[in-house]
């Protein structure tokens, strides 16, 4: 039986913020936690890749909703780091086939979660060859309102500058910093029209890669 997208979700089932939009191969594998499941898709071109960093996808809003809004674009593949093979095998493929690469994590404690750090630690360090000339690009939610981060704002710095390092690790790789998209107020009472516009936006970001 030949499998494509539709028939191997229909096997396995389905698994299936904000906004403020900030200044702005046979094998491949996707890994993406679904409501509750894991889920693995093949077939995927992998243009865009989207390293997902997210301890606990499956009970995310805002980190979902922005997957499920690019997850059926042919051209995107979309990797969880938490589940997906630690190795630099697993990544080199992936890694050396994309145009371009997007770091996305719900943004706490002024940083992404622990997992991505690791990722550029012991997996990126090996792929300094693959991601020369590719584009990063850095995707993130917070549930703070965008007027939290200015100066004198409530968080005292603005996103731009608290991405910084991953900009620095950006020209250091030799790769193209693209202008970070963020996703404000995820835990503001109007968080769910927020996340509606933020996905939307988030889809015409990631198809004009």
């Amino acid at each position: 039986m030949k499998i494509n997208r539709r028939n191997f979700l229909g096997m396995v089932g389905t698994g299936a913020t904000v906004l403020g939009v900030g200044p702005l191969v046979a094998n491949n594998l996707v890994s993406l936690a679904g409501e509750g499941m894991h889920v693995q898709s093949v077939q995927k071109k992998g243009d865009t890749v989207i390293l997902l960093a997210h301890p606990d996808f499956a009970k995310s809003k805002a980190n979902k909703a922005l997957i499920n809004a690019v997850k059926d674009n042919a051209d995107v593949r979309v990797v969880e780091l938490y589940t997906a093979p630690f190795t630099l095998e697993h990544y080199k493929p992936i890694i050396s086939a994309a145009k371009t690469i997007v770091f996305q994590f719900p943004f706490y404690w002024a940083s992404a979660p622990s997992m991505l750090k690791k990722w550029c630690d012991e997996i990126l360090m090996g792929l300094t060859n693959e991601v020369k000339g590719k584009k990063l690009l850095v995707a993130t939610t917070t549930g703070s309102e965008q007027d939290a981060y200015r100066s004198g704002g409530r968080n005292q710095y603005t996103l731009d500058e608290l991405l910084r390092p991953y900009q620095l690790l950006a020209n250091h790789s030799g790769m193209i910093w693209q202008t970070p998209f963020v996703v404000y107020g995820a835990s503001l009472p109007d968080a769910d029209k927020r996340i509606k516009a933020g996905a939307a936006s988030y889809k015409e970001i990631i198809h004009a890669l």
